[in-house]
């Protein structure tokens, strides 16, 4: 399996409530400049609408796109929200400016995990 590397230390969740467990064993932090992003969208335009600009992250910070926002609960059975493909979620950093893009089924979460870095 292939991690971003280097791996921060901990990762700042951008999403609706309901993330379980931080992807690569990391741990969530509110004050963490390395994101971890639910998307709320399958379309890649508007997978890139809800990137941030890389040029206003921390240089060099690691992005990591879940493939869909997660459910739970009731949510879960009436969710109309579908899992972004790893070519969409890639093609999205890809178009907004991430630079080392990457992928992997996370060991943790079993998510399909897409990142990049801002530069």
């Amino acid at each position: 399996m292939r991690v971003p590397s280097p791996l921060p230390a901990t990762l700042k969740y951008v999403g609706p409530p309901g993330a379980r467990a931080a992807p690569f064993g990391l741990a969530f932090a509110d004050d963490a400049t390395d994101l971890v992003i639910a998307l709320n969208t399958s379309e890649l335009d508007a997978i890139a609408a809800e990137l941030p600009a890389p040029e206003s992250l921390t240089p060099n910070a690691l992005v990591v796109l879940l493939p869909a926002a997660t459910n739970v609960g009731l949510r879960a059975l009436f969710s109309s929200t579908k899992a972004a493909s790893r070519a969409a979620r890639s093609a999205a950093l890809l178009a907004r400016g991430y630079v080392a893009l990457g992928a992997c089924v996370d060991p943790h979460t079993k998510l399909d995990l897409v990142w990049g870095r801002c530069t």
